[in-house]
């Protein structure tokens, strides 16, 4: 499997780092997350290099990491700075320490070369931690290969036949659908349904009772980021008066067939409605829940050949096979740079 390695990807939720140990592996190598004293975060292989014991299994002694098996200390930098009865401390004594920024209540890690690990290609997510926003957020791990994820939220159609229940109705499969690349390095999947019903989250956390106009633009960037920006009005009211929503989603492959699934839902209207925001995560974790289970079927249908995804296309697959051609491309124009400086 090949993964788009220099790009900053999510590992975690800001919160769910602390001071001690925590395992998870990631375009399938094994990293070890942890808090040093003063609050910033530190991400190693989680591989000692004496015994090749996972680190994780060991012990965070103050700020170094003690391998559970002979006793070898690391530093945040990943160098051998202590090991039990000897003073010498071999040149290869050393794991790898990956590049980790902290922002918008994400940890971020860059699992390719570190010399071009540049903060500023970081996602922009402000809506975060913007006062006009209200967010709740969410994570689930999902036992299927991150393209097919990715395939899921650049074609909406699906809401149709899987979320009856929370946010799809005939609407969504039946509007047209209008694909296209952008700066060759993005793809946008846009559609917009006028005069239509509101599926049944629109009428609980919108208070929409008649028909709406609603609007969804998927933007893809790989390799595993999807932003959805929607909003929805009364049909025929000015745009002023439409509720607007993020959906903010991070796939970040686990191993060939498995994915870290990251979700933020943003909005913004009643923003100080806590119950709301309630409300809505749990009819999204309902929602996606529905597509773990889709995809995970999917997956063990398909079995080790995603590529097999498309036997048969049709109009609606323009947005998931515009996003495996720009992956693809990056992956194989990576692929091209000198070989990864490891450090």
């Amino acid at each position: 499997m090949q993964w788009l390695k220099n790009v900053w990807q999510v590992a975690a939720f800001a919160h769910e780092v602390k001071h001690e140990l925590f395992a998870r592996r990631i375009n399938d190598e094994a990293v070890l997350l942890f808090r040093t004293s003063d609050g910033s975060v530190a991400a190693l292989a989680d591989r000692c290099a004496h015994r090749a014991l996972p680190l994780s299994m060991g012990t965070l002694v103050g700020d170094t990491v003690q391998c559970g098996y002979h006793g070898l200390c690391f530093a945040r930098n990943g160098s051998c700075v202590s090991i039990p009865g000897q003073a010498a401390i071999p040149s290869r004594a050393h794991v790898r320490q990956y590049p980790i920024i902290e922002r918008h209540g994400l940890i971020w890690i860059w699992m390719g070369d570190s010399t071009r690990a540049e903060a500023d290609r970081v996602p922009d997510v402000f809506w975060t931690h913007s006062a006009d926003w209200a967010c709740c957020s969410g994570y689930h791990h999902i036992n299927a290969d991150y393209r097919l994820l990715n395939d899921n939220l650049l074609d909406l159609s699906h809401e149709t036949f899987v979320h009856k229940e929370t946010i799809g109705n005939r609407a969504v499969a039946e509007s047209p659908v209008h694909a296209k690349t952008v700066d060759g390095g993005k793809v946008h999947v846009e559609r917009l349904m006028s005069n239509v019903e509101p599926p049944p989250l629109y009428v609980t956390a919108s208070g929409f009772h008649q028909n709406i106009d609603r609007w969804h633009k998927s933007i893809y960037e790989p390799p595993g980021y999807v932003l959805i920006e929607n909003w929805s009005k009364a049909a025929g009211a000015p745009i002023a008066t439409a509720k607007p929503r993020r959906v903010i989603n991070f796939m970040t492959p686990e191993t060939g067939s498995s994915t870290h699934y990251f979700w933020i839902i943003a909005r913004g209207y009643q923003v100080e409605d806590a119950d709301l925001t309630e409300l809505i995560r749990q009819r999204v974790v309902e929602t996606f829940d529905q597509d773990k289970v889709i995809l995970e079927a999917q997956q063990r249908s398909l079995g080790p050949d995603p590529n097999a995804a498309f036997p048969v296309t049709i109009h609606l697959d323009a947005g998931p096979i515009l996003g495996r051609r720009v992956l693809a491309a990056a992956i194989e124009a990576e692929q091209r740079v000198p070989a990864l400086t490891l450090n």
